[in-house]
């Protein structure tokens, strides 16, 4: 008897212990990060394996694993900004099912997919932070963002990661886009960072895939600061430009203020246009004499 009141006693001075090694759970004083979730959000797991914690802490005791497209819905404000794969994200608590059993507990944003999207087939389409690769400069990091496929069982069919400039972006949107008249391609997924912010880009990634694997396409980025310059690219494809199946074109629009000191300003505007050829795996870009 004794032995069991001890044990028991033991138990309740260990949780004791660990609540008080705990800091308070703080909120994040924050107008948005690049997920914008909010209360009753729906959200995607995007890493491989996600663990829910009773705590918005990596001190919180494991409560379950959710496996990579496992839908979970948003049920509090941002906790405990943390440093995780080299950047920061903050906690949210979640709803999910286990089975039939609903459950809940506190999950990273960073193992949450940015974005999702379902095509016709029933596939899922994800993508994500792997990691930052420098920390070096304040305004922007270079990242890794892995985009995945799942089918319908939501089983992973393949990856691949891009390179992006993260700065101030507010939000971002993923599209699965058939494929726009490439040969060999069964869809093209297009990825947007955009900016709401003078002098910040906003960035279009496109992602070839031919059923197996994913291929590179070029990207396209705008970027403005009013009453001083703009710098604007249009991707045009086989399907909308109409010049052959083989060729990509990007219009490139630039323009520079020659006085900023007037009442009406005028620019001094140069265009571009840029020519890719289209073998079915790689896209190249043509070099022409002029």
């Amino acid at each position: 008897m004794f032995k069991q009141v001890f044990v028991v006693l033991l138990i309740v001075f260990s949780i004791s212990v660990r609540a008080q090694e705990r800091a308070a759970a703080y909120a994040v004083d924050e107008e948005f990060n690049i997920w914008n979730k909010k209360l009753n959000d729906t959200a995607c797991v995007f890493a491989d394996i996600a663990y829910i914690r009773d705590y918005p802490s990596l001190t919180g005791v494991l409560l379950d694993s959710l496996s990579a497209g496992t839908k979970v819905i948003i049920k509090s404000e941002a906790y405990n900004n943390t440093l995780i794969k080299d950047f920061y994200a903050p906690w949210h608590k979640v709803e999910y099912m286990i089975g039939t059993q609903k459950r809940a507990g506190f999950i990273w944003l960073g193992l949450l997919a940015l974005g999702s999207n379902i095509d016709k087939e029933g596939k899922l389409w994800m993508y994500g932070f792997n990691k930052y690769l420098n920390r070096s400069n304040d305004e922007a990091h270079l990242s890794l963002c892995e985009v995945k496929v799942l089918d319908a069982s939501l089983h992973i069919i393949n990856r691949t990661s891009i390179l992006i400039t993260k700065g101030e972006q507010t939000y971002t949107e993923g599209k699965v886009l058939d494929n726009m008249g490439l040969a060999g391609l069964q869809a093209i997924y297009r990825i947007g960072f955009f900016s709401e912010s003078c002098g910040v880009p906003t960035d279009h990634h496109y992602i070839g895939w031919t059923g197996t694997e994913f291929l590179d396409l070029p990207g396209k980025s705008n970027i403005s600061d009013a009453g001083i310059f703009y710098h604007e690219e249009k991707l045009l494809f086989p399907s909308e430009h109409k010049l052959g199946s083989s060729l990509i074109i990007k219009d490139i629009n630039e323009g520079e203020v020659i006085d900023p000191d007037q009442k009406e300003l005028t620019y001094k505007e140069r265009k571009e246009r840029v020519k890719y050829s289209w073998d079915g795996k790689i896209a190249s870009q043509i070099i022409e004499m002029k």
